[in-house]
């Protein structure tokens, strides 16, 4: 019986580890977007005295920002006491978050890429401007889209056991 309570707890801990690592992996997310608003607003404001290189840059750190506070923020999910049914709520939360981050990450990934074209341009070709952009925006939609399934599978997996646990 004591064995049994251990394994029970075991896995809890488990779920609890994997749950923490997918909130921490949208914090990164998070950091991210925010390192990108405050490169963009650095280099908007060495730029200032030229505007078709400051206003597009500020664009797209008003976009990185906006995006950061509607839809990367986790605050709200967070494990308030340590029991099965709070991890499975909390759960429940972070995939409706992830589905919604999903639909807006590369809309506004794209839509901030093109704010760096003004900037980019003044320092290179336009060809090279253009090969670096469809480069850049096919490989941050394909890791993406490898980051995203994965941690679909992730919450599937966290679902699954939490619902044998709970039966």
């Amino acid at each position: 019986m004591k064995n049994s309570a251990t394994n029970t707890k075991d896995i809890f801990q488990n779920q609890l580890k994997n749950f923490k690592a997918l909130l921490a992996g949208s914090k990164m997310a998070k950091l991210s977007a925010i390192l990108l608003a405050a490169f963009s607003l650095v280099t908007a404001f060495k730029f200032r005295s030229n505007l078709e290189q400051a206003i597009p840059l500020l664009i797209g750190a008003i976009i990185q920002i906006v995006y950061t506070i509607k839809y990367l923020q986790v605050s709200d999910i967070k494990q308030k006491s340590y029991t099965q049914m709070s991890l499975q709520s909390s759960v429940s939360k972070f995939k409706e978050y992830m589905s919604n981050r999903k639909k807006y990450e590369m809309p506004v990934m794209a839509l901030y890429a093109i704010t760096l074209i003004p900037f980019a341009l003044s320092n290179k070709s336009v060809s090279f401007v253009i090969s670096v952009g469809v480069l850049g925006i096919a490989l941050v939609s394909f890791l993406g889209m490898l980051a995203f399934k994965k941690v679909d599978s992730n919450i599937a997996l966290l679902e699954a056991t939490l619902k044998n646990e709970l039966h």
